[in-house]
């Protein structure tokens, strides 16, 4: 399963190692005050290795600096074990850092080493580098070497009764088959691992086989299959295992759940794994988990911790320099601007995961072609040998050439079609920003065209319609002294003239509704102050109106007329279908950013039927939003009220 295969690999890599990661700083410290006193060779050695293991969590520059001054005095002391145990120890490192090459380079010279030793651990020692080697082939998918490799291990193994290293042996080689497709060989040895498992009848045993075999049935894509593994694993969980084991676990949990579609289960368990990884200071553990967790968040749709959570990955990632973590983290947080409408943002982290994850390629080509050349060259001096056979493997040669070429030209095609599959992603993109650019276009043209159309209508009933009126009220004043009239007649000509003055006065509310004076004058906290105190004149409801910060004074009369707007809307809703008593209007500035809260304590409704039954109101109101490029969250339940919140970053 791609999606997880970097947290499966990099498992699989810890335990072959089986190393305790303890990176607390008091067993640093412990270790530097060991090394200062007199012992043998051999247990400095040793102790230079643990001490640039208990290192790599805190520093890994430093780590990889200690490994090597452990290398350097081994090989001074002739101690070829403790060699090779250093440079071995030190390949996981390298793998973590993108650093493949230098990674390969370690083990094999550490399986040098092993093979020159009479260390009664040697051969032990030589069986896991063989597994490690057998990884590393597997990572870049020369499965012939993988399987070359592993079968090594297992028959040092098999022949010395390493029954524990047995156990994972037979587990990476059944991985491996599952990758070539060979399902027999694979479940094969998939039941030898589980069988062998039984038999030994030890908890850790019986953990990391159930472990495996979640692992197995999750690349199988049998999640169901794989849980029923993970919730065994679960009984021979303890708290004494070791750190690498305990975070394993977390992480296949964590795994498990997330592919069950079970989120909040799977945030729990990353969650673990990164506490994990904290309590114990290391730091390329908390990665992953942060970074799957982010991922997690923004399917949920909660924006800010999943951006939170991606940035502190990724800025973990940087600084160990672990570029497989960083390309992942990128390319999630480029999902995420996307998502949340943050175009430019998404697009220079997907340039930069680009970026990442062409280099990491080219890396992998390059040892490729480096390995070839080392092959060639083999073969080279076997002819120089035997010239006996030189036309046979001239012959043999041509062949390997014409292969290679063949492979390099399929590799070459491969990656011209996936980089002209990412040129029409990038395009379509494009072409989809293009268009919601020009939806927005169209609405701010109608919202604009709207305000001009109020805007002449209030002008024309206020200049036009209301002298009119407040000529005919004057003419009739004028007339009223000059009239004689009966006691009745007087009071009918009165009721007329207050009839006018209501009249000329609801001429004037309908003309200050339609383009309010006060908003283009004194700004949005002005023009809403004197809408809800209208509104509470009139009795119809409660509206309680808060404002705080300095409002902007730059914006310009579209923004704030769409603003007034959309606020009128939502009391207006309120008013109309809530059959409320009262609402909150709160308007918030802060830093250039407006946050808008209008709740009512009305009788609500379900949100989810607002897509399939929206009104012209709700509809202007989105188009408003978008139009402001603002965020709007809709909170409601029948008899719970309304809450509806919008944030505009960018007004």
């Amino acid at each position: 399963m791609k999606k997880h295969k970097l947290i499966l690999c990099l498992m699989a890599v810890l335990f072959i190692n089986n190393t305790l990661l303890k990176g607390q700083q008091a067993l640093v410290d412990s270790m530097e005050k060991r090394l200062q006193m007199n012992m043998p060779d051999s247990t400095r050695a040793m102790d230079m290795i643990n001490y640039a293991m208990y290192t790599e969590p805190l520093n890994m520059d430093k780590a990889h600096q200690l490994y090597q001054e452990a290398v350097k005095f081994s090989l001074s002391k002739k101690l070829w074990y403790h060699a090779g145990v250093a440079l071995r120890y030190e390949a996981t490192p390298f793998y973590l850092q993108g650093q493949h090459q230098k990674q390969l380079d370690n083990i094999k010279r550490a399986e040098v080493f092993f093979l020159q030793s009479n260390h009664y651990n040697a051969k032990k020692e030589l069986a896991a580098t063989y597994g490690s080697l057998s990884n590393y082939y597997r990572a870049v998918e020369k499965f012939d070497s993988a399987v070359y490799y592993s079968l090594n291990a297992i028959r040092i193994q098999e022949e010395n009764r390493f029954n524990s290293k047995l156990l994972i042996s037979y587990i990476n080689i059944a991985m491996i088959y599952q990758q070539i497709k060979l399902k027999d060989k694979q479940k094969e040895y998939l039941d030898k691992a589980l069988s062998l498992a039984k038999l030994l009848n030890e908890s850790p045993g019986l953990f990391l086989a159930n472990m495996q075999a979640t692992h197995y049935y999750t690349e199988a894509g049998e999640y169901i299959k794989a849980k029923e593994y993970i919730d065994t694993a679960r009984f021979y969980f303890n708290e004494n295992i070791d750190f690498s084991r305990k975070q394993t676990y977390y992480l296949f949990s964590a795994v498990t759940f997330q592919n069950l579609k079970l989120y909040d289960s799977a945030v729990y368990f990353y969650q673990k794994a990164y506490e994990m990884a904290r309590q114990n200071n290391s730091r390329w553990n908390m990665i992953e988990p942060l970074l799957q967790i982010g991922n997690i968040k923004a399917k949920q749709k909660d924006f800010t911790n999943a951006e939170n959570y991606l940035k502190q990955g990724i800025g973990y990632a940087e600084e160990d320099s672990a570029k497989t973590y960083l390309k992942d983290g990128l390319k999630y947080l480029s999902d995420l601007y996307t998502l949340t409408g943050r175009y430019k943002e998404a697009l220079e982290s997907f340039k930069t995961f680009t970026d990442i994850k062409d280099t990491l390629l080219n890396e992998e080509r390059r040892k490729y072609v480096l390995d070839l050349e080392e092959k060639y060259e083999s073969e080279k001096k076997d002819v120089q040998l035997q010239l006996q056979q030189a036309e046979i493997k001239r012959g043999r040669i041509q062949k390997y050439g014409l292969i290679i070429g063949a492979i390099t030209l399929i590799i070459l095609l491969l990656f011209s079609y996936r980089s002209y599959k990412q040129k029409q992603k990038l395009q379509q993109h494009r072409i989809s920003e293009l268009e919601t650019e020009k939806k927005l276009m169209a609405t701010e043209a109608v919202l604009k065209g709207e305000a001009q159309e109020r805007t002449r209508l209030a002008k024309d009933l206020h200049d036009g319609l209301g002298g009119m009126l407040s000529g005919i009220k004057y003419s009739l004043n004028t007339m009223k002294g000059n009239l004689i009239m009966t006691p009745d007649n007087a009071k009918a000509f009165e009721r007329s003239i207050d009839m006018l003055d209501s009249s000329i006065k609801e001429m004037r509310r309908v003309a200050h509704n339609m383009m309010p004076e006060v908003l283009l004058r004194y700004g949005l906290d002005a023009a809403l102050k004197d809408y809800t105190a209208e509104i509470n004149n009139s009795g119809i409801i409660k509206v309680i109106y808060q404002s705080m910060g300095k409002e902007k004074a730059n914006l310009e009369q579209s923004s704030l007329l769409g603003l007034y707007r959309i606020i009128q809307e939502l009391i207006n809703n309120a008013i109309k279908h809530a059959a409320a008593s009262e609402v909150l209007v709160q308007v918030f500035w802060e830093n250039g950013k407006l946050v808008v809260n209008v709740e009512d304590n009305g009788k609500g409704f379900d949100v989810s039927l607002l897509e399939k039954a929206e009104g012209i109101g709700w509809k202007n109101i989105r188009s408003r939003v978008e139009l402001l490029k603002g965020n709007l969250d809709i909170q409601s339940a029948p008899d719970k009220g309304t809450a509806v919140n919008i944030e505009f970053i960018h007004i």
